[in-house]
C-alpha cells in the first residue's frame, strides 16, 4: 500500500501531466486556426484565459486581453498557476518524489520538457517559435503518456496515475465545451438556425472545439454527416467510445474507483458525478438529447458537472491523499462533514489550479 503523501504525489503528477498537455493542445490548436480563417477576423484569445480559468487573476494584473500578454500569461507567467511552466514544473516535481515508483525514463522525458519549457515559454510571443515549441511539449507528453501505459504494472500506483488523468481530461473537456461551444451556440451557431443566418467559418470553430480536444479525427470517423452542433456536443459529452468525452472518462473513473479500497465517500461522489453527467430528461439536462441545442442549458448541464468533479476530487483527496501517518486506501473520512472555509478554496484552487472557482 502507497502512504498517502506518496499517494498524493502519483495522483498529482497525472493530474498535472494531463493539464500540461491539454494547455499546450488549446493554446497550439487556437493559434493554429488563424491560418483557417481570414485575416479581417480577430481571434478571441481571452478564450484561453476562460478555458484554463485564469480570467480573473489575469484581469487583476491587466486591463487588455491581447494576444501578447495572454500569451505570456498562460504560457511563461510563473506566477499563474495555471500557466505552462508552473504546471510541468508541478508535473516535474511529483515525479521526482515519486521516482522510484514510475519509469525511470518517464524522469528523463518530463526533465527534457520541462527545460525546453523554461528556455522557450518567454518566445513564444513569435507565432513561429510558438507552434514548434507547442508541438515538441505535445509529442512527448503524448510519448510518457503512453510510457505509463505500457511499462507500468496496474497496480494501485497506476490506478492513482489514471485517475487523476481522467479527472482532469473530463474537468478539461467540460471547460472547453463550457467557454467555446457555448460561445458559437450563444452567437447563432444552432442547427435550429438556417445556413444562411449562421455565423461565417461557423465550422472551422467548430473544428477547432474538436482539435482542442483532440477527437477531430475521431468524430470525423463516427459521423457520415458534416460537423454540426448537436452531434459535436453529443460526440464529446456522451459518447463513451471517444477517450476524451466526459462519459468515457466518468466511466473509467469509475472503474479505477472499484479497483481502490472501497471508501463510501469516494462511492457517494462517484455516483453524484454520474448522476450529473447522465442526462436525466429535464430542460436544463438534456441539450444534446433534445437536438436544439441552447447555450443556457447546456452550461448549467456542464456547470452541474463541474461541481460534480469538485466533490469527486475532494472525496479521492480525504480517502486516499491525506494523513501522511496512513496507509492509502486505510484513511478514515468524512467527506460530508463541516470544513474550514479557506480549506475548501484550497482545494479548489487545487482542483483547477487557479482562484477563479472561488465563485463556486
Amino acid at each position: 500500500m502507497l502512504l498517502s503523501r506518496t499517494a498524493s504525489d502519483v495522483y498529482w503528477f497525472g493530474r498535472h501531466l494531463e493539464r500540461a498537455e491539454s494547455i499546450a493542445r488549446v493554446v497550439d490548436q487556437h493559434t493554429s486556426m488563424l491560418v483557417d480563417l481570414p485575416v479581417d477576423i480577430e481571434a478571441d484569445w481571452s478564450v484561453l484565459l476562460g478555458v484554463t480559468g485564469a480570467t480573473d487573476s489575469f484581469a487583476e494584473r491587466y486591463d487588455t486581453h491581447d494576444e501578447g500578454r495572454i500569451i505570456a500569461f498562460t504560457l511563461a507567467d510563473i506566477s499563474n498557476p495555471s500557466s505552462l511552466v508552473r504546471t510541468i514544473s508541478a508535473a516535474r516535481e511529483n515525479l521526482r518524489v515519486t521516482r522510484q515508483l514510475l519509469p525511470r525514463s518517464a524522469w528523463e522525458t518530463l526533465n527534457r520538457v520541462h527545460h525546453e519549457v523554461v528556455e522557450q515559454a518567454t518566445l513564444c510571443g513569435d507565432r513561429a517559435v510558438r507552434r514548434v515549441t507547442l508541438h515538441n511539449v505535445i509529442d512527448r507528453l503524448r510519448q510518457l503518456g503512453g510510457l505509463l501505459d505500457a511499462a507500468m504494472a496496474r497496480d494501485d500506483t497506476w490506478r492513482l496515475c489514471q485517475l487523476g488523468r481522467h479527472l482532469e481530461r473530463a474537468d478539461l473537456t467540460a471547460r472547453v465545451l463550457d467557454v467555446r461551444a457555448a460561445t458559437l451556440l450563444a452567437a447563432g451557431s444552432r442547427e435550429d438556425v438556417p445556413p444562411a443566418d449562421r455565423s461565417p467559418y461557423e465550422d472551422v470553430r467548430w473544428l477547432g472545439v474538436l482539435r482542442a480536444l483532440e477527437a477531430h479525427h475521431m468524430y470525423m470517423r463516427s459521423t457520415t454527416g458534416g460537423v454540426e452542433p448537436t452531434s459535436v456536443l453529443r460526440f464529446l459529452i456522451d459518447d463513451a467510445s471517444c477517450p476524451r468525452s466526459i462519459a468515457h472518462c466518468v466511466a473509467t473513473m469509475s472503474d479505477l474507483l472499484g479497483a481502490l479500497p472501497d471508501r463510501p465517500p469516494t462511492a457517494a461522489a462517484l455516483d453524484r458525478l454520474v448522476d450529473a453527467v447522465r442526462p436525466d430528461g429535464s430542460a436544463d439536462a438534456t441539450p444534446v438529447e433534445r437536438g436544439a441545442v441552447v447555450a443556457p442549458t447546456l452550461h448549467r448541464r456542464l456547470e452541474r458537472t463541474q461541481r460534480a468533479l469538485i466533490v469527486t476530487h475532494a472525496a479521492i483527496e480525504a480517502a486516499y491523499l491525506t494523513g501522511d501517518a496512513h496507509p492509502a486506501g486505510t484513511l478514515r473520512a468524512d467527506v460530508s462533514s463541516p470544513m474550514p472555509g479557506m480549506a475548501i478554496r484550497n482545494w479548489l484552487v487545487r482542483l483547477i489550479g487557479v482562484p477563479d472557482m472561488k465563485t463556486f
